[in-house]
């Protein structure tokens, strides 16, 4: 190709300079969209200035910088006429352009982030709906049932078996005596009787828990009286 100069003055636009610098080297839109790689479209709307066809009109600058590489011209020339152009058209952002964002709100919103977010608040509820759970367990009463003896019971030796259920955690004791308490939560308790009426206080608890009580009163008397 032919060397061919021309005098670049400030009195033309910055797209009729573009312009007329790619037909002075003799290309056409398309054959200088081949060279650099950029759109034949981005190429029109600079040399026609139609800024509100660029997706980015500030982002454009680079494409400015190449276009004027490929047509033998001085990058900073075109760059400062560009930067002009922008400054009287008042663009400093793309957001001032009257042009639809090709990104909008929604295409911002990244489901997996979102999934990840609520999969993690989903797990910190459960979390902490389980730990109030167990709060709330060991600080609740455990249950308290009696097998034996029924409440009243006549007895002709000097002895019982406390047996009852509770939860498996719990400690349970008889008049202040320790009954073991298997992994089922049962338990039981051999208890030595005086003559007469004995009252029998059955406590059960958590570690940290409530306690929860129950009275149970027999009667031994020996069989010949």
């Amino acid at each position: 190709m032919s060397f061919i100069q021309k005098q670049l003055g400030h009195e033309g636009s910055f797209g009729m300079d573009l312009k007329e610098l790619r037909e002075l080297r003799g290309l056409t839109c398309e054959q200088l969209a081949a060279l650099t790689n950029i759109h034949v479209s981005v190429i029109q709307a600079l040399e026609e200035e139609r800024l509100e066809d660029l997706k980015d009109p500030v982002y454009a600058e680079r494409h400015v910088r190449i276009l004027a590489l490929a047509l033998e011209s001085r990058p900073e020339f075109f760059l400062k006429k560009y930067q002009k152009l922008l400054t009287r058209r008042q663009v400093f952002n793309p957001s001032y352009l009257n042009v639809h964002p090709t990104v909008g709100k929604k295409d911002l919103f990244v489901a997996s982030r979102f999934a990840a977010v609520l999969g993690f608040v989903g797990l910190a509820f459960l979390a902490a709906g389980y730990l109030f759970w167990q709060a709330y367990l060991l600080q609740e009463p455990p249950p308290l049932l009696i097998l034996n003896p029924e409440d009243g019971a006549r007895l002709n030796i000097p002895q019982v078996e406390v047996r009852g259920e509770t939860a498996p955690n719990a400690l349970v004791t008889v008049n202040g005596r320790t009954a073991v308490v298997d992994k089922e939560g049962n338990f039981s308790l051999k208890f030595d009787l005086p003559r007469g009426l004995t009252t029998l206080i059955i406590d059960a608890k958590r570690r940290y828990g409530s306690p929860v009580s129950k009275i149970i009163r027999v009667d031994y008397q020996r069989a010949s009286e």
